[in-house]
């Protein structure tokens, strides 16, 4: 039966201005006071396929030299421009498009436009600048290297393809990218970058007609053109079965199994973005049941990516190597069953339920909106996304399994093992995986039996206390407080109930607890199996979150608005009634073991957590919250159970919904099902003391960069130099920042270098990160101590402070947009701020920010003789 199609979920052609320019741009507008924000995407028709072999990656290479100067604007003046504006601006190159977008405070529109009408039509594509950028972008390929599951599904796209540019390593290699000179990126330049080739979206609180008659000023005398395309070849004969393992200095496996599939456009298409989320969307899933909840990968995933004119159905799968051949021939038989045997109606309806959320999670936004309005419109026409989803959630189960029958093609495919260098390898050959997988029994998986919705019974309703800064806030009979803030118009409802403590509470010998305990309640509870509680969520449209920071853990939903009672009943249940079952605990112990490895092999975090570890011997602070792998053996289910009792049930929980909710109703429906929570306060921790000399903590790894982190001491959550810490970071890093302009733009030391604020509860951090080549690291180190040299030398001025505070105040307006980031505000206030004052405070404590408080918090923080360095140093590897 078909799914209903909530309204919510398309966009009235009543509400979108198109108009098509006589030269040929194709204008979208879209008016939506919801925030006075405003989104405006550039979206040129023109990405890697548009390359020809002598030219991979030319088409990033101009993404990049887009913001490096007009006739009228110099290096790094687009950014600054927009930053000044209160806003941000990014690109992405992908195989179909190249996409410019900047999102911005409503009152910065009319300058965002002739920012962005100004690096489209007159980028000046300097040679210089050209020369140094292409090194910046060598650093990102080398980056590129160093991340597994990149690697690993580029190589199964090279190896499923023979023909079809989709082949090559997108972002060019090194030799042919340092060749490039600038007539070579002028020429596609001004061969693509034509109206007739552009999609212009505005979306946000504007006018219409002002809108339009702006793009039509700035964009309207822009000379149309014909457009030379030469393109790729087409594949033309069936890939057969191919096979192919790679080695490397990585901690975990990675598995990719690929067939080739039409495009976006085909009828085909949304059926198998079905089948794909039968297999691997959600917990529910078949390969997370099969897979992952066996403990043999740690993920889990299936998708089918359609970059316009072809597509890959890909099945990935990243593990422990000694379990690889068990995960292969799991996966493989889920896929094996799905094909021969069918899927089900419920699964189609939970997939349907699923992806008709997160259309409109995506809806949630005036970027989200915009994207979509031109990701379609290059297709042809903006509707064709509303005609998409109809047909989506309007699929039979017949018409999945019968697509899913003709191009998930047993003898058509293609798989990639990448592991590291010392693990066994999988098989010899195509044919020895083929033997390999072929023996694979199709594990039975229950088709799991819904618990209905009963809302549970309550004496009286919550008492009400005040409303602070729009916020609602209850009590429960036993004290537990739920905050509810209305957000008019939001289609999707968020809450949550989040736990002050945790991890900081941990003793070393436990260490990974709360994160074990917050992720194995939703693997059953008194009433509910895991199967069920996965079921029940994503037939809501949601799934219930587990997260564990290092002062606060908790467990979250977000569902389209009128299903909001029925999940908070789900999420009370997993919060309050978990059971913790021994082979659950089992399972996600392993799964907590394989992100330890993993996160060895990711080079921004790990390179953090040496500092940390550094930094903090001894406390809390200094270690993962996923635990050690020594704690985390030691650790059962029944110390689990016990730290459920004494942190959750009876903790420093708050409760807390976001949406178009009554605050009354909504409080009412936490108070009815949250009836077990007892509040408490939570107890503290010592305060972490920083170490009086320089510390480096090094590890040594064969990568193609080495990547640096240095921490220094910082504020805390509750000092008010805080904000001053955060400006420091908007001066320091993106684009037009110090840092940025210096050691990324002038040097070009590494594509990614930045400097942020941790401000912690009993104790904060400032750190700064770059990623380099490895025989550049020690200038990259000088490079980071003269950047902060020169500020606490010579301060700020008067306008990178301001450009700064401007930023702040327009980047927190426009993360309002979200019901989840507003929910994560107030919890952030109430769980570790001054109060639910803060949120209305956040603009006033930014402008307070002088200069001489930038210069002084880097004076007495950012000392070079009691810096941490966490190094990951590579061995520059091709």
């Amino acid at each position: 039966m078909a799914t209903p199609i909530l309204a919510d979920a398309l966009i009235d052609p009543a509400t979108v201005h198109r108009e098509v320019l006589p030269n040929g741009l194709t204008v979208l507008v879209r008016p939506d006071r919801s925030a006075p924000v405003v989104a405006i995407n550039t979206y040129v028709k023109a990405g890697y396929f548009d390359e020809t072999d002598d030219v991979v990656g030319i088409a990033h290479v101009l993404e990049h030299m887009f913001f490096k100067g007009t006739d009228r604007r110099g290096v790094g003046e687009i950014a600054k421009e927009t930053k000044s504006s209160g806003g941000y601006l990014n690109a992405h190159t992908i195989y179909d498009h190249t996409s410019y977008y900047a999102v911005l405070p409503a009152s910065g529109f009319a300058a965002g436009l002739d920012v962005q009408a100004d690096a489209y039509a007159h980028s000046v594509v300097d040679a210089a600048e050209l020369a140094k950028e292409l090194e910046v972008i060598i650093q990102e390929a080398k980056r590129k290297l160093d991340n597994p599951g990149a690697v690993t599904i580029e190589t199964l796209y090279a190896l499923l393809h023979d023909r079809h540019r989709i082949r090559r390593w997108r972002i060019g290699v090194e030799h042919q990218l340092r060749g490039f000179r600038r007539d070579d990126v002028v020429r596609f330049y001004r061969n693509f970058y034509r109206p007739r080739n552009t999609v212009l979206a505005i979306v946000g609180d504007v006018d219409v007609d002002d809108a339009v008659a702006r793009a039509r000023r700035l964009y309207g005398a822009l000379d149309d053109a014909p457009i030379a395309r030469a393109p790729g070849e087409h594949e033309t004969a069936p890939p057969g079965v191919r096979y192919r393992e790679l080695t490397g200095d990585v901690g975990q496996s990675h598995l990719a199994f690929g067939w080739r599939t039409p495009g976006t456009l085909d009828d085909d298409t949304p059926r198998l973005d079905l089948a794909a989320g039968v297999l691997g969307t959600g917990r529910g899933s078949r390969l997370y049941r099969a897979v992952r909840e066996r403990g043999l990968a740690s993920s889990v995933g299936a998708y089918d990516s359609t970059p316009t004119e072809i597509g890959v159905f890909t099945v990935h799968l990243e593990l422990p190597p000694e379990r690889a051949a068990d995960a292969a021939r799991a996966a493989w038989s889920q896929v094996a069953a799905l094909r021969d045997d069918g899927v089900s109606a419920a699964e189609v309806e939970r997939v349907q339920r699923v992806a008709e959320s997160r259309w409109l999670r995506r809806l949630e936004t005036m970027e989200g909106q915009a994207s979509h309005l031109c990701e379609w419109e290059a297709l042809g026409d903006w509707t064709l996304g509303d005609r998409y989803l109809e047909r989506l959630l309007g699929a039979t189960p017949e018409e999945v399994t019968d697509a899913a029958r003709r191009h998930l093609d047993p003898d058509a495919f293609a798989a990639i093992y990448y592991r590291p260098t010392d693990a066994p390898a999988l098989a010899a050959d195509a044919e020895a995986l083929r033997s390999l997988l072929d023996a694979a029994e199709p594990a039975p998986l229950a088709a799991p039996r819904r618990a209905p919705y009963a809302p549970a019974a309550m004496d009286r309703a919550p008492r009400h206390e005040r409303v602070e800064c729009g916020v609602h806030v209850y009590r429960t009979d036993a004290g537990v407080p739920i905050l509810v803030r209305p957000k008019p118009g939001a289609a999707v409802a968020h809450l949550g109930a989040y736990a002050l403590g945790g991890a900081v509470d941990e003793r070393d010998a436990e260490a990974g607890l709360t994160s074990l305990v917050a992720r194995t309640a939703v693997k059953g509870t008194t009433t509910r199996s895991a199967a069920q509680i996965a079921e029940d969520a994503e037939l809501l449209g949601g799934s219930v979150g587990a997260s564990a920071g290092g002062e606060s853990f908790g467990w979250g939903i977000s569902v389209p608005r009128k299903h909001l009672a029925a999940a908070a009943a789900l999420l009370a249940d997993v919060v309050q009634h978990p059971t913790f079952p021994d082979t659950a605990f089992d399972t996600e112990r392993g799964v907590a073991l394989s992100e330890l490895a993993m996160l060895r092999d990711d080079m921004y975090r790990y390179p953090l957590r040496l500092a940390l570890g550094a930094a903090y011997p001894g406390h809390p602070y200094g270690r993962a919250v996923v635990g050690t792998e020594e704690s985390l053996r030691a650790l059962d289910a029944e110390r689990a159970r016990a730290w459920h009792r004494s942190q959750v049930v009876e903790g420093a929980t708050v409760l807390a919904v976001v949406g178009d909710v009554d605050p009354d109703e909504a409080a009412a429906a936490l108070a009815r099902e949250f009836g077990a929570l007892v509040a408490r306060e939570a107890e503290r921790v010592a305060a972490p003391t920083w170490p009086a000399e320089a510390r480096q903590a090094v590890e040594h790894r064969d990568k193609a960069q080495s990547a640096l982190a240095m921490v220094f001491p910082g504020p805390a959550r509750r000092d008010p130099d805080r904000f001053t810490a955060q400006l420091l970071a908007g001066i320091a890093s993106g684009l037009g920042g110090r840092f940025f302009d210096e050691l990324r733009d002038r040097r070009s030391l590494a594509y990614t270098v930045h400097v942020f604020a941790s401000p912690r509860a009993l104790g904060g951090s400032v750190s700064a990160y770059i990623a380099t080549s490895p025989e550049r690291e020690a200038e990259a180190r000088e490079g980071l101590l003269e950047e902060l040299a020169k500020i606490r030398d010579g301060g700020v001025t008067a306008e990178e402070l301001q450009r700064a505070q401007t930023y702040a105040i327009g980047t927190h307006q426009i993360h309002q947009q979200s019901g989840g980031a507003v929910l994560g505000e107030i919890i952030d206030a109430w769980l570790f701020g001054d109060g639910l004052a803060e949120l209305d405070e956040f603009a006033e404590r930014v402008r307070a920010v002088t200069p001489e408080a930038v210069r002084s918090l880097v004076a007495r923080y950012c000392d070079p003789d009691v810096r941490v360095e966490g190094v990951v140093r590579g061995t520059g590897k091709s």
